[in-house]
């Protein structure tokens, strides 16, 4: 651990005196704490600065897995991964896999004693009823919540979605933007942080991560797609220029969580942390067709039509006891323009989208090809 906070203040130290030889006038806390190095140290991939003790739900699934990969890369940090029987991504990981699930209130109580910080991933996205949304996103996350201040942890963040605040309207939304969710899932994460704000007091803080659609290797749903385009088909939504969309490769998300976690704030604090461009399906195709290296044939698909199939593959699904993913509030989501602003996250974090689209989906193409998923 020494060793570690000794390598970043050197560094740090060493760009504000490269700075002072070239005559720029730069006071050393100013340097640490405004400049743009400074910034880009703070989201770099291979560099943790800070140290924590974290317990994380949904350590197990693809976006908590990352953030596991990432701690880990200090081996200073204490990493506890809540895990109900699979253990997935996490296997063979050096951390500590707590046995139980979101309603297993004593296994979590007893995990959270010296934690530092949680991080609250784990949700249901898919569900026939508004009920069983209710008790896992919201019920079990006031739980937990509950849980942590009574523990003493100082910061607890919590992985919300896009599909909260809903669909945008030809201007991206910001944090300040009404919440007006088109389904029970988006409905569910909007409770969920009207809930948590009623919970707030002066030692523990909490800071709600808002993505959009988020991709990049282990990710199975928009996977679908990348698997049609393998072979050389290509469905599109519309006409292929509208509607526009915010993405963001999993890797971004994590450096934005954890600038978030690093952030020092009292109460309560939501960030949208996306990719700084919009995209829209044409774009998408592009760059698709570039890292698979081959010719994508576009079938384009009226929204009317994406919701017919959304009902019929719903209606299929419950004949045979399954919800599935795409269903009736999936196939209008899919219709609606969905992107979102980082404004707010690069003035108060110092975040900033280091990975291209073009770049994202090549390293995710590449992934699925290397784990035999294409």
């Amino acid at each position: 651990m020494e060793n570690t906070i000794k390598k970043f203040v050197f560094l740090i130290k060493s760009q504000w005196l490269i700075q002072i030889k070239h005559n720029k006038t730069c006071d050393f806390e100013y340097f640490c704490t405004h400049t743009d190095f400074y910034k880009s140290v703070k989201q770099s991939s291979n560099i943790i600065y800070f140290l924590m003790k974290a317990f994380i739900t949904g350590g197990t699934g693809f976006i908590g897995s990352h953030l596991t990969d990432r701690l880990l890369k200090n081996p200073d940090n204490e990493i506890s991964c809540l895990v109900r029987s699979n253990e997935k991504w996490l296997t063979n990981k050096s951390v500590k896999k707590v046995k139980g699930d979101l309603f297993d209130y004593e296994v979590i109580k007893n995990a959270l004693n010296g934690v530092d910080v949680v991080f609250h991933l784990a949700a249901l996205v898919k569900a026939p009823n508004w009920q069983t949304f209710e008790a896992a996103n919201v019920d079990a996350t006031e739980t937990i919540v509950r849980l942590a201040q009574k523990a003493g942890v100082k910061k607890v963040v919590i992985l919300s979605s896009l599909a909260a605040s809903g669909p945008s309207n030809g201007v991206p939304l910001t944090e300040d933007s009404p919440l007006k969710p088109v389904s029970m899932y988006g409905k569910s994460k909007k409770v969920m942080e009207e809930r948590i704000q009623t919970l707030l007091n002066d030692s523990t803080a909490i800071t709600t991560i808002i993505p959009p659609a988020v991709y990049g290797p282990r990710e199975e749903n928009i996977y679908s797609f990348f698997k049609s385009a393998a072979k050389g088909i290509c469905p599109i939504i519309g006409n292929g220029v509208n509607p526009r969309v915010s993405m963001i490769h999993v890797q971004d998300l994590i450096s934005g969580i954890l600038a978030a976690t690093n952030y020092d704030h009292d109460g309560y604090e939501r960030f949208f942390i996306s990719s700084e461009l919009t995209y829209n399906w044409k774009e998408i195709m592009h760059a698709t067709s570039l890292a698979l290296q081959k010719k994508l044939l576009p079938i384009y698909v009226k929204p009317s039509i994406v919701r017919q199939i959304g009902a019929f593959v719903e209606s299929i699904g419950s004949l045979v006891g399954k919800y599935p993913i795409l269903n009736r509030e999936k196939a209008v989501e899919l219709s609606l323009e969905w992107t979102c602003s980082t404004i707010k996250a690069q003035e108060l974090l110092g975040y900033r989208q280091q990975i291209s689209l073009e770049e994202g989906i090549a390293d995710t193409i590449k992934w699925y090809k290397q784990h035999h998923w294409l």
